[in-house]
């Protein structure tokens, strides 16, 4: 099963709003525990909110971090603090890092803002540390073990993925949910159940939390089953590996084995191409993110979740296998068909653009151990203009003092835009105020005393942001 010297980090974050570009980070924990889930620390850290954010409403109603608002860590010193504890946890140690959708959100979140603050982004899948996305996991329980790990049903067979439902139903108590340590604590708990019921669940998924290992899942013998769970409904596909994109790595397609190999084999290379996507006989993943894969020969009774014998897919599975050819031109066609993105606009969308150079990489560590007298001074040392923007955002936040005139007018002008155009970060001040007031009437109508005081809390922030972009 998991490797004695596996040691696995939960965390969780609450936020200021639900996008991964421009939403901040208020609130992190994170749990550390060895390969048998006992716990060795936990970590709750809390900032404040960043000068150019505008919170939104209905997140704080969910989470009640109105702290932020006032007091907490600045937003640099939370980041730092993570990443020193997590360099610290990974000495000697290698980590899996389990989050609860974290990569689609949490882990984009870290990533973004260990870069707005010029850290390294990738600490949770370099130095030989894992990726584990617990929702992923929870896809293959729910169509293959959800007879020894509880999966909440709705009366017309819908499955609930939510954290707090998936708790409730395996008797876990929600008392406080939606606070980042104690839901670091629902995952911890959920996983020490799935350990003990379904082993192979959790086996497949340690072995997914890395790139190579979801490579080796994907060309498992006899075949590989992918459970997905999508808009509530259970798909289950057995499938083989049978290209690789040689532009884009983490890219790989499988073939479902429910359609015929030996007729994709006499296609045209356009006729293949169109086998590509949803309702075809291809499928595209992404192997640096948890999928829901496991080999075939780890689930019991495995005949019971397969529309057809499992001889057959075998065999399917074996030719796609010996015909390289044929993988041959998947690749190629993986390789023309990639999708074309704009360009980014705003620097905090630019945080996968290019890998920092070896110099940047120096130059970030200069920056970070120089006093604040100092680094405005290294500013025009960045070879990337990234990093130079976000180092002047830094400087201006958290020692103006030490700011050059020219850079004190910039970083009002990016206050002003941020606070009061209405751009891709979707709140501003005065959406904020209004959404507020909507929120204020609906607590009032339903005698909400507890919200009631968040909205008081958020209207009183957003009225001092408000003088602070007419300065």
């Amino acid at each position: 099963m998991t490797s004695q010297e596996d040691y696995y980090v939960f965390y969780d974050t609450e936020t200021t709003g639900l996008d991964i570009n421009f939403s901040q980070i208020i609130q992190v924990g994170c749990v550390l525990t060895d390969h048998d889930f006992n716990i060795i620390e936990e970590v709750n850290l809390n900032s404040q909110v960043l000068p150019w954010i505008v919170p939104s409403p209905d997140a704080f109603l969910v989470h009640k971090q109105t702290n932020c608002l006032d007091s907490g860590l600045s937003h640099y010193e939370m980041m730092k603090t993570l990443r020193d504890k997590w360099l610290a946890w990974g000495k000697n140690k290698n980590l899996i890092f389990v989050s609860y959708n974290g990569h689609r959100f949490d882990e984009e979140l870290v990533r973004r803002q260990f870069y707005w603050n010029l850290f390294d982004p990738y600490i949770t899948n370099t130095n030989g540390n894992r990726r584990l996305d617990l929702m992923s996991l929870f896809q293959i329980i729910g169509n293959f073990f959800s007879d020894k790990v509880k999966v909440p049903l709705d009366n017309d067979g819908n499955v609930s993925l939510k954290l707090t439902d998936l708790s409730k139903e395996n008797k876990i108590s929600v008392e406080n949910a939606h606070d980042a340590i104690v839901d670091c604590m629902l995952m911890l708990n959920l996983m020490k159940i799935i350990k003990s019921k379904a082993p192979e669940a959790l086996e497949a998924a340690v072995r997914g939390s890395s790139k190579n290992g979801n490579i080796e899942l994907s060309k498992s013998v006899p075949f590989t089953l992918l459970g997905e769970i999508y808009r509530k409904k259970k798909y289950i596909y057995p499938v083989i590996a049978c290209g690789q994109n040689p532009n884009q790595t983490n890219q790989v397609a499988l073939i479902d084995l429910y359609f015929d190999p030996i007729k994709m084999f006499e296609m045209s290379d356009y006729e293949l191409s169109e086998q590509f996507g949803s309702g075809g006989g291809i499928k595209t993943i992404s192997i640096n993110k948890s999928i829901p894969l496991i080999p075939a020969d780890n689930i019991p009774n495995i005949e019971l979740f397969l529309d057809s014998p499992k001889k057959i897919l075998e065999s399917r599975a074996k030719l796609v296998l010996e015909n390289t050819d044929f993988q041959d031109r998947i690749c190629e066609l993986l390789s023309i068909n990639q999708r074309e993105y704009p360009p980014n606009k705003f620097i905090e969308q630019k945080v996968y653009e290019r890998f920092p150079s070896n110099s940047d990489k120096l130059w970030m560590e200069r920056f970070e151990i120089s006093p604040w007298s100092e680094k405005s001074k290294l500013l025009n040392g960045f070879e990337d203009e990234r990093f130079r923007l976000l180092s002047q955002r830094l400087i201006n936040y958290l020692k103006p003092e030490f700011s050059s005139n020219k850079d004190k007018d910039n970083y009002h002008e990016f206050l002003r835009e941020r606070l009061l155009v209405n751009g891709p970060w979707k709140m501003n001040l005065e959406k904020a105020i209004s959404r507020t007031n909507t929120l204020k009437v609906d607590a009032e109508e339903s005698n909400n005393v507890e919200n009631l005081k968040i909205i008081e809390s958020l209207l009183n922030h957003y009225q001092e942001k408000l003088a602070l972009s007419e300065l």
